[in-house]
Parts: structure tokens; C-alpha cells; sequence
């Protein structure tokens, strides 16, 4: 009776978890592969509405100017665009403003090291997943235009963790609707197009957006890690539930958006069991980071820094997926005095000598990429007329 007692606590427990978003033990194969079928129902009934009312340069122009989380809507949206912004403006009855200032503080503490570890560690891991980087080749926003899309990306980094970011004055919250509506754009297209296979999922599916969230609120402590910064437990899981915040407001299921941040590990190195693999998309996304790098940290002190940095925050077996060149900060540039080596002791200590290197690579990508490149404009996400962008931005 008492076994029968304990096993119905269980069941109860279970249940609970289910009903409330949580994990019942475990993210079954059977339950993420409903979720590669799953979209997003309010964001792809907006922008279906924007295309069959052929208003798309007109949204697009709409919300150019629509950046900060208090701006009023534009006025003449279509319905079911004005109901999206309304109902996803608003943060989710759990968050914790004290977490949230204690989470976004690390972009200021760390913020070289964040943008690095974006680029050479969660962007890879993403492409290494080679069902998910099909939609990426597909839609061209990241292998054309390379430049924008990584300096877009680190953009959105810095709207969410920058100080009052998910308050009304900041841009979290709008950039991360816009991207929301870029995916139901990309299912929107890419779906249609006839070299789509079924067998890579829905495009910008569920499980796909939980493994590119956790890219971020679980890659990024993990490689802080890597660099030498061991996050109290307490900063990691308040910089975890910033983005779990974030995932909120780009629709992510419940289900794969987890509470805390062991969770989302789980959920993360699941997902990543179920869908590395390597792609000839996968290795052209990622050939487009190690340029975007050799372009910004130009010259032959740095010609290693890409690979190296990669493999050192993803390891080997996940570089050679996506075909990451063999590591090599020489010990001939160190040992010539190069940056990376200044300060840091032994040639050899490998972590300090990535953490240099990420420094460089994220100092470089702030001051001349977000603060003063794009002739002194923001990079800004947009809701895009199709897969590529011929307009000027």
C-alpha cells in the first residue's frame, strides 16, 4: 500500500509539472518531435494576414521606427498584426524584476566576453544541428549580408541585458517581437519553397527555437566557464532567467521553456543529442563566422583566433561538424608579444589565453561594429518582405 501510495504522489507530481510548463523527467523523442511539426499560431496568423492584404513594405517601413518596448503601435497595422504586438508586449506574470537586474549586469561585467562567446559558441552549436541550419542557408540571413546578421544578433544581446532593457524605456522586448515575427516570415517562405524536405521538421520549428534560446541562456554561462568566469550560481540563474523571459515573448512553448537553468541544460544538451549532425548548411554558416572574425580581427596575430576560439568553447567533436579549421594561436605570434599574450604568464595556459582572445574579438565587434559602424545607426531587426532583403537599411 505504501508503494502504491508513493507511486500515486508521483503521478500527481508529474501531472503538476505538465500543467505548469515543467519537465516530467525528462523531453521525450516523442515530445520533441511533435514539437519539430509546431509553430507559431500568433505569430504566423500576422503575418499570413500581411501577406495576403500585400502589405508587407508597408508593415516593414511601419516598424522601422517601432523600437522601444513603451512606443505606441503605428497606427493602420492590421488587425491581426496589432493583436500580436498587444498581447506579446507584455512580460509574464513570473518574471522577477530583482532577478532581472541581476541577470542583465553581467552584459556590463562580461560584455566582451558575452559577444564572444555568442559568435564562437552558441552560433556554431546552433549550425551544428543540421535539420535546424537548413532554414538558415534557405533564408539568406545569414549567408549573405554576413556582417549585418552577426552584428544584428549581438545588437539583440545588448537590447535585452542592457540596462532597462525589458522596462519600457529599453528594446528587449520589441526586438525580440520583431525576430518573432522573422521566424513566422521564414515559415511563412521557406515551407513553400519546393527543395524543403518534411523530414527536417517544420521550418523554425519548437524544437528548434528551444535549442537557439538555450543557445544563449545556457551556452553563454557554459562559455564564460570555458574563458576562466565561474558564475555564481545565483548570477547564472538570474542571467538564465532573463532569457527565459525573452523565450516568452518569442513564443516559445511552455514546455520548452524551462524554469531553471539545470533544466534548460537538460533540455539543451537533449536536443543537441538528437540533432547534431553535420550539413553543408552548417558548414557554410559557420564559414561566414570564422570570415566575419578574420574581417574584424584583421592581420596574422590573429588568423587563429576563430578556430581556436570555437574549439576551445565547443570542443573538437562539435568543430568538425561544421568543418572549424585546426586551432592556432602559435606560439610564435604569442611569444612576439601579441595582445593575446599580454598580461596572461605561460604561453601555454590555454584559458586565459582564449579569454585574451574572446576580449579582443568582443572589444572589436562593439566599438567598430555596434557603436560606430552602420554609419552610426543601431542595428535593428526587421520584419523582412521576403527571404532576402533587396531594400536599403
Amino acid at each position: 500500500m505504501r508503494a502504491l501510495a508513493d507511486g500515486s504522489v508521483r503521478e500527481s507530481l508529474m501531472t503538476c509539472f505538465q500543467e505548469a510548463g515543467m519537465p516530467a523527467g525528462v523531453w521525450t523523442n516523442d515530445v520533441l518531435d511533435r514539437m519539430r511539426g509546431t509553430g507559431d499560431a500568433v505569430g504566423d496568423a500576422a503575418i499570413a494576414e500581411i501577406y495576403e492584404l500585400g502589405r508587407q513594405e508597408e508593415v516593414r517601413q511601419a516598424l522601422l521606427a517601432f523600437g522601444k518596448n513603451g512606443d505606441a503601435l503605428p497606427a493602420g497595422l492590421p488587425s491581426r498584426l496589432q493583436r500580436y504586438f498587444e498581447q506579446t508586449s507584455a512580460l509574464p506574470e513570473w518574471a522577477d524584476r530583482v532577478l532581472i537586474e541581476r541577470g542583465r549586469v553581467l552584459l556590463g561585467r562580461y560584455e566582451t566576453l558575452v559577444v564572444s562567446t555568442l559568435l564562437c559558441a552558441s552560433l556554431p552549436l546552433c549550425y551544428g544541428c543540421g535539420d535546424g541550419a537548413q532554414v538558415l542557408a534557405r533564408s539568406q540571413r545569414l549567408t549573405s549580408g554576413v556582417y549585418r546578421r552577426l552584428m544584428e544578433t549581438s545588437q539583440f544581446v545588448v537590447d535585452v541585458l542592457d540596462d532597462g532593457g525589458l522596462e519600457p524605456r529599453g528594446r528587449g522586448i520589441r526586438s525580440a517581437q520583431k525576430i518573432r515575427l522573422l521566424h513566422a516570415t521564414m515559415r511563412y517562405h521557406v515551407g513553400r519553397q519546393g527543395d524543403w524536405t518534411r523530414a527536417w521538421g517544420l521550418p523554425v520549428n519548437q524544437e528548434d527555437l528551444a535549442g537557439t534560446l538555450m543557445s544563449f541562456s545556457v551556452v553563454i554561462p557554459r562559455g564564460l566557464g570555458r574563458l576562466g568566469v565561474d558564475l555564481p550560481p545565483r548570477d547564472r540563474d538570474a542571467f538564465f532567467h532573463v532569457w527565459r523571459i525573452v523565450g516568452y515573448v518569442l513564443g516559445v512553448d511552455d514546455r520548452l521553456n524551462p524554469s531553471s537553468f539545470d533544466e534548460g541544460a537538460e533540455l539543451f544538451d537533449t536536443i543537441l543529442r538528437r540533432q547534431q549532425k553535420s550539413s553543408e548548411a552548417g558548414i557554410a554558416l559557420t564559414k561566414g563566422v570564422l570570415d566575419f572574425i578574420r574581417e574584424v580581427l584583421p592581420g596574422p596575430v590573429f588568423a587563429g583566433a576563430g578556430p581556436t576560439l570555437i574549439r576551445h568553447l565547443i570542443g573538437d567533436q562539435a568543430a568538425d561538424l561544421v568543418k572549424v579549421p585546426p586551432a592556432d594561436l602559435t606560439k610564435s605570434a604569442l611569444q612576439a608579444g601579441s595582445v593575446l599574450n599580454y598580461g596572461y604568464g605561460k604561453a601555454g595556459d590555454t584559458a586565459p589565453l582564449a579569454a585574451k582572445a574572446a576580449s579582443e574579438l568582443g572589444l572589436v565587434v562593439f566599438k567598430n561594429g555596434l557603436r560606430l559602424s552602420n554609419k552610426g545607426r543601431r542595428y535593428e531587426w526587421q520584419v523582412p518582405t521576403g527571404l532576402t532583403e533587396s531594400h536599403p537599411s
